[in-house]
C-alpha cells in the first residue's frame, strides 16, 4: 500500500535558472553575438581614432620643430638688410658761402699728431696753453665773409658769448652738431630748419682768439665730443679757394 501510495503521489516540478531560461530562448545567441560584435567594433573604432590623433599630433609637433630649427638656421631680414643711409657718414661742406676766397688758420688739436703740429694747435690765452677744439677759417682779403651751415640740420642754439662771440649750433642725424664761433652777425634763430649752404651769419672777432682777427672757429661734435672736422670733409675741400 504505502509504495501504491507514492507512485501515485505527483513528481515534485524543478525550477531552472533564469540564465538558462533566457539561453533556451531561439533569439538569445543571436543577440549575444550581435551585442559582442557592438562592444568589438567600437573597441576598435575607439583604438583607431586614438591612433590617428597621436599620429597627428607628432605630424604636427615634427613640422613645427623642422620651423624652428629653419628659423634658427636662416639669417633675420634685419641681419640681411645693408645699413641704412641714415647711418652713413655725412659728408659735411665747408661753412662759407660760394665764391669765397678762404682759408685754413689755426687747426684741431689731434692727440694723434706730431708735438709740433700740437703745438701749432694751442690757443694761448690768459698765459695758458689750450687745445683748440676746432679749425679757423679767415678769407684770404682779411674781410669778413658769409658763414653757411655745413650741413641740413635744426638751429637747438644761438647766443652770444662774451670769450667766442656770437655763435650758432645746429643739431644734424646720428648726433652730430655743427658749431659756428666768432660770428658778427647771426641770421637764423633756435628752431630754424636749415638746409646745407644755407647762410647763418657773418664771421666776426672774439676775445678768445683776438690774434686771429677775422675769423669763422668751426666744430664737429658727435655725441657730445670734439672731433676733428675735416675727417668728415673732403681735402680738396680743406684748401684755399
Amino acid at each position: 500500500m504505502d509504495e501504491q501510495k507514492n507512485q501515485n503521489q505527483p513528481i515534485p516540478f524543478k525550477k531552472t535558472s533564469s540564465w538558462r531560461s533566457f539561453l533556451g530562448k531561439k533569439w538569445a545567441f543571436p543577440a549575444i553575438y550581435i551585442g559582442a560584435a557592438a562592444i568589438i567594433l567600437a573597441f576598435v573604432m575607439w583604438y583607431q581614432g586614438s591612433l590617428t590623433d597621436s599620429l597627428v599630433t607628432e605630424s604636427e609637433q615634427t613640422e613645427q620643430t623642422a620651423a624652428v630649427q629653419q628659423e634658427e638656421s636662416e639669417p633675420t631680414v634685419q641681419e640681411e638688410e645693408a645699413v641704412p643711409a641714415s647711418n652713413a657718414t655725412p659728408q659735411l661742406g665747408m661753412p662759407v658761402a660760394e665764391g669765397v676766397s678762404y682759408k685754413v688758420g689755426m687747426n684741431y688739436y689731434d692727440e694723434q699728431a706730431s708735438s709740433e703740429t700740437q703745438a701749432a694747435a694751442l690757443v694761448k690765452y690768459d698765459d695758458s696753453y689750450i687745445p683748440h677744439t676746432g679749425i679757423d677759417l679767415t678769407s684770404t682779403d682779411g674781410k669778413a665773409f658769409q658763414v653757411t651751415a655745413a650741413l641740413a640740420g635744426k638751429v637747438t642754439k644761438v647766443e652770444n658769448d662774451p670769450l667766442v662771440g656770437n655763435q650758432v649750433e645746429i643739431e644734424h642725424p646720428n648726433k652730430m652738431v655743427t658749431v659756428y664761433q666768432s660770428l658778427e652777425q647771426v641770421t637764423v634763430k633756435p628752431g630754424d630748419e636749415v638746409t646745407q649752404g644755407q647762410p647763418i651769419g657773418t664771421a666776426g672777432r672774439n676775445v678768445y682768439e683776438k690774434d686771429a682777427g677775422i675769423h669763422l672757429h668751426f666744430e664737429v661734435r658727435v655725441d657730445g665730443n670734439n672731433v676733428n672736422p675735416e675727417q668728415y670733409m673732403k681735402q680738396s675741400q680743406t684748401e684755399s679757394q
